[in-house]
């Protein structure tokens, strides 16, 4: 696993202060929340009582797991709480909490989800067996990451550009590429490792097309990371401009967005 430190210093790589962060946190929601409904339909047990969020972000997901099973306990957790939105709903219940080793919110989890969280932590493979220890018997735990398809290309502006963001997370927030590598395995490596079974995976892409939610929030994790890729040399700003300026006005054929999700079950 990379030992990069995580932060150098400043804000995070990711600034949930930044002034367009709740924007992007839509962007990402809207092109993946349809697929990710899908697998968490096709993954919850028959009336779960305790659902856990891991990430909640804006709480797109909580408050569709809330209105899904509204019998159901929906714990919306994140480090940072500043732009989640409840919706309101009395079954969702927003939580402080930081997956790097905080201790469960509630014994017997029925369903756990995250999305884009593992791949930031400590060490991903450590966090994954404490979330596993948190099943009920036949609980499901869902776990996506965002993955390059195809692999971006480095001598072309924009796979340069989502390269250099690559490299920018892997050395400034820890983000760990041989996690995503291992969830591709057949049947995922990581979940299979902790006995869980019906063990699935898929992967959803989302090609960058003008205006798209796919382009629009790639756009925004170069203009988010945009100090920082100009000033630890990965990028000119000629080619990060012209980058945001392909993603923003222009349909592309290659690459391409994508979310990889995978899914386990604990034994009853």
């Amino acid at each position: 696993m990379d030992t990069a430190p995580r932060y150098d210093g400043g804000p995070p790589a990711l600034d949930p202060a930044w002034e367009h962060e709740r924007l992007r946190l839509d962007r990402l929601a809207v092109m993946t929340d349809p697929a990710t409904r899908e697998v968490l339909d096709s993954c919850a047990p028959d009336d779960p009582r305790e659902i856990v969020e891991i990430g909640a972000g804006r709480g797109s997901v909580a408050r569709a797991l809330a209105r899904r099973h509204p019998g159901a306990r929906v714990w919306a957790t994140d480090v940072d709480l500043r732009h989640l939105d409840t919706g309101g709903l009395p079954n969702l219940v927003p939580l402080r909490h930081d997956a790097n080793g905080d201790p469960a919110p509630v014994t017997g989890v029925d369903l756990i989800h995250c999305r884009s969280v593992m791949i930031f932590l400590d060490d991903p493979y450590a966090a994954l067996e404490r979330l596993v220890g948190w099943l009920a018997p036949g609980g499901c735990i869902v776990v996506e990451e965002l993955a390059g398809f195809p692999p971006y290309d480095p001598t072309t502006v924009l796979g340069g550009a989502l390269d250099a963001v690559s490299e920018v997370l892997r050395h400034d927030a820890g983000a760990d590429p041989q996690w995503v590598r291992d969830l591709m395995t057949d049947p995922p490596g990581p979940l299979a490792r902790h006995g869980l079974v019906d063990c699935g995976a898929q992967m959803r892409v989302y090609p960058f097309q003008a205006g798209s939610p796919a382009s629009e929030f790639s756009r925004l994790t170069l203009e988010q990371l945009r100090p920082r890729l100009l000033g630890q040399g990965r990028l000119t700003e000629d080619r990060l401009d012209t980058a945001v300026a392909l993603l923003r006005d222009h349909d592309l054929d290659d690459p391409a967005s994508a979310v990889l999700s995978v899914w386990g079950r604990r034994p009853r």
